[in-house]
């Protein structure tokens, strides 16, 4: 097999890669959507499923992964990955393969430090609100009938933060509070807004 060389980063030059760039920011925000909500199927779909996933304490498969996810959120009760500076470079070489760095700040609530994979030491069974800084680097390819995925994805750590509960004031239960399952209004059925007076 051909090594080739990693792309730089550019703006879409044409209509393909412009359309290329969509594809993959989609895939980028469906995976942070999926484990934000616990929607495994969902997380699996941003994956081919011949995919390399080297994720800190995790490496494997994507459906070793998503099992492993699984266990790992059981205890987390609230979960925001938020994404930013994502770079894609299209190999000049193979236009099926690129190259996508993005910038993600992974939010999480656990119910206790034991249950969390980076502060399990810490002894205690007190909530834990954490915040970890990252960069996925990820190689996309572009498969007839299946579109852009993840075939490889590392996790780059930058660092990690312990935050103390009582910097967080608790959420009103009549508040329309998110939920990690498909009671959350994202999964509302879709409907024309009414109008009062009509």
């Amino acid at each position: 097999m051909t090594e080739l060389h990693a792309p730089a980063a550019t703006g879409p030059k044409t209509v393909e890669q412009l359309l290329a760039h969509a594809q993959i920011n989609a895939v980028l925000v469906a995976y942070c959507q999926g484990v934000d909500r616990r929607d495994w199927d969902h997380v699996l779909t941003c994956y081919h499923e011949d995919a390399h996933e080297s994720h800190g304490q995790f490496v494997g498969t994507p459906t070793d992964f998503v099992a492993w996810l699984q266990v790992n959120h059981e205890h987390v009760t609230s979960s925001m990955h938020v994404l930013s500076n994502v770079s894609i470079g299209i190999s000049e070489e193979d236009d099926r393969l690129a190259r996508v760095e993005s910038y993600c700040l992974s939010h999480k609530a656990v119910a206790s430090a034991r249950a969390d994979t980076f502060f399990h030491s810490a002894g205690d069974d007190q909530p834990l609100y954490r915040t970890v800084g990252c960069r996925y680097i990820d190689t996309f390819e572009n498969r007839p009938g299946v579109g852009w995925r993840i075939l490889a994805r590392s996790v780059a750590f930058e660092w990690v933060r312990r935050e103390p509960g009582e910097l967080y004031y608790p959420l009103e239960p009549e508040m329309d509070n998110s939920r990690r399952d498909r009671g959350d209004l994202l999964y509302t059925p879709l409907s024309a807004p009414t109008t009062v007076g009509r």
